[in-house]
């Protein structure tokens, strides 16, 4: 009498396998990732869509975050700015436009949420994320999909939600959906700790 192959059975187990590793990746367990990442820093393009725009505008720059609540935004094309983001307080300086202006997160709700949204993903912060967005993920550890929805009703007038693809604790892409049909699509690359 001749054996069966043991092929069926391996190929069930190895699904079974993928199913569990699958079914153990939540927001919690992306967000332990990013909370043992104490900096990081990428090179950005951003491409801007807005029906007030003639033409998409496509920036280049760079990105710095440090560990808790600074993240630094530099763009070097098609113009140089240096924004800064530590805590509360925005500061934008551009050359051109001559002193650096400072700004409380406080007085800027829509942006304090974006900002949030960001910062906290980065930092590996759910119980922030949580606290003003609908946080849902999709995919697993090498290719994951956060959503953030707004929670509250006012923000989500002006934003309509943030997309974040990556792989492990590496953001490769943001798109920001603002209302009334605005988007902003940054991509990431030569990722640095």
């Amino acid at each position: 009498m001749r054996a069966e192959p043991r092929w069926p059975a391996a190929l069930l187990l190895l699904a079974a396998f993928r199913l569990c590793a699958a079914a153990e990746f939540g927001p919690a367990e992306l967000m332990q990732a990013f909370a043992a990442v104490p900096a990081a820093q990428a090179r950005f393009t951003e491409v801007r869509r807005s029906e007030v725009l003639r033409a998409p505008l496509e920036l280049r720059g760079t990105l710095h975050y440090q560990r808790p609540d600074t993240l630094e935004r530099r763009v070097l094309s098609p113009y140089q700015e240096f924004t800064r983001i530590k805590g509360d307080l925005v500061t934008i300086e551009n050359p051109a436009r001559g002193q650096p202006r400072t700004h409380s997160l406080a007085a800027l709700p829509a942006a304090l949420a974006l900002i949030e949204g960001l910062r906290a993903t980065l930092a590996g912060d759910l119980a922030a994320l949580e606290r003003h967005y609908r946080v849902t993920l999709e995919g697993g550890r090498e290719a994951w999909t956060l959503h953030l929805a707004p929670r509250d009703a006012a923000i989500a007038g002006a934003l309509a939600g943030i997309r974040l693809s990556g792989s492990a604790a590496r953001v490769i892409s943001v798109q920001i959906e603002e209302s009334p049909g605005d988007r902003v699509t940054m991509t990431l690359s030569d990722h640095q700790p």
